[in-house]
């Protein structure tokens, strides 16, 4: 269902006005995880000097957002509460956070077309191998949601209580080797999981764009 939904880099302050709309939305009004956006400032915007966002748009409404962070100098979120530097060692590393959708368009993958926009930017762009993702847990058991683990997360670390959200689920931090989900994708071929083949079947396609193919147009998504 994203028949007239485009997806675009925020770049804009009118743009980037548009992340913190969503962020109020969703965490305060919606979830109630946070009582003020301005919480963020010195946890989650630390990073924003090199990070990505990309906003989703229903017309000129901003309905869904994620946040791209390259590895760099600074770290990585993450790595608050994980280790990653055995990760770090093998792989060119990127975080991807703050994946919301705005209630009324959930379940309606928006949110699965930004996570796949965020990887094709990512591989093309900053040649990345790995991705890492912070994310809320189905269960007290602390295992990550099927969708993830189709795609190929593992866990780093955790569960683990994320104390900047109030009233949360557990958190667990998990990774994803690309190269090995694009070899899992190909050689499962047609008969491969829906998920890992809406994110890996052209792989190759996207890992060969260049970089200049690879900044996010103002189109129409289909995905």
């Amino acid at each position: 269902m994203l028949d007239g939904v485009t997806f675009r880099m925020a770049r804009t302050p009118a743009e980037h006005a548009d992340v913190l709309r969503l962020r109020e939305a969703v965490y305060v009004q919606d979830q109630e995880r946070l009582t003020d956006t301005s919480q963020t400032a010195a946890t989650f915007d630390r990073f924003d000097a090199h990070s990505f966002y990309i906003v989703a748009y229903s017309g000129a409404e901003p309905i869904g957002t994620v946040k791209i962070v390259p590895d760099s100098a600074a770290g990585l979120p993450c790595e608050d509460v994980a280790d990653v530097g055995k990760l770090r060692a093998e792989h060119r590393l990127v975080e991807f956070g703050h994946l919301m959708t705005l209630p009324d368009v959930r379940n309606n993958r928006v949110g699965m077309r930004l996570m796949r926009e965020a990887l094709v930017h990512s591989v093309r762009v900053h040649d990345v191998t790995c991705v890492l993702g912070d994310f809320f847990v189905d269960d007290l058991e602390g295992r990550l949601r099927d969708f993830y683990t189709e795609i190929g997360f593992f866990p780093v670390h955790g569960p683990y209580r994320d104390t900047r959200f109030t009233g949360a689920p557990l958190s667990m931090v998990a990774a994803l080797d690309v190269p090995d989900a694009a070899r899992r994708c190909r050689a499962a071929g047609a008969d491969g999981s829906r998920v890992l083949r809406y994110f890996f079947q052209d792989f190759d396609a996207y890992a060969r764009g260049s970089s200049e193919d690879a900044d996010i147009p103002t189109g129409t998504g289909r995905g």
